[in-house]
């Protein structure tokens, strides 16, 4: 009897372990799925955005005596780079990305015309503007893709864009300037799973991303 149970018991266990292996097996092809082309689109115009603040940011550093919009040119640079460096890693075998001149941008030659605190209101509300954007096209990105690399960088860099979207109202509330009530709704919306903070306020997609 204990004979016959043993050999009973063995194939459940092969099939338990085999359940375990196709599961893992499973997740790992997951995580290495290969980019479609609308989410090689979206990173690519993703990467643009990041050249442009860093841009942005580095010509604040020039211009701007303001220490507030210091530390926000700082924190830019800092958190963009950092992004796009992992965007790279996501791209890598991918379509390479190409960078545009954001240093000839017409945001750009405007801000190069300003100074005081023209030049600081318009840094300041250019970079709400975009991280504003930006959050809405990362949270149509975790429900759009099916890549896990993707849905998991998405994830991870909200919070970072929403943190640099505060510091950058909060240069605008320090001088006094309104901020609009649409984008007050995108800092303000909790980042947890299961979330339903109107974070959309303008038709969006992988493509075609509201930047």
């Amino acid at each position: 009897m204990r004979v016959v149970r043993f050999y009973r018991f063995v194939p459940i266990s092969l099939v338990l372990v085999w359940m375990t292996l196709a599961a893992g097996l499973a997740q790992a092809a997951d995580a290495t799925q290969p980019l479609n082309a609308d989410e090689q689109a979206f990173l690519t115009r993703a990467m643009n955005d990041n050249d442009s603040q860093v841009a942005m940011a580095k010509l604040a550093l020039a211009k701007s005596t303001n220490p507030r919009v210091l530390q926000l040119a700082n924190t830019i640079i800092q958190e963009r780079t950092a992004l796009s460096a992992r965007m790279t890693q996501l791209l890598a075998g991918s379509n390479e990305h190409a960078s545009q001149t954001a240093e000839n941008s017409p945001t750009m030659d405007r801000m190069q015309a300003l100074s005081g605190d023209a030049f600081d209101k318009t840094f300041a509300s250019t970079a709400v503007r975009s991280h504003c954007r930006m959050i809405s096209a990362y949270e149509a990105v975790k429900i759009s893709s099916t890549n896990a690399a993707l849905i998991g960088f998405a994830h991870d860099a909200i919070p970072t864009l929403r943190g640099d979207l505060m510091v950058a109202m909060a240069v605008l509330r320090s001088a006094g300037w309104t901020v609009p009530h649409h984008q007050e709704a995108v800092a303000s919306a909790d980042t947890h799973g299961g979330s339903k903070a109107p974070v959309f306020w303008e038709p969006i997609s992988l493509v075609a991303a509201p930047w």
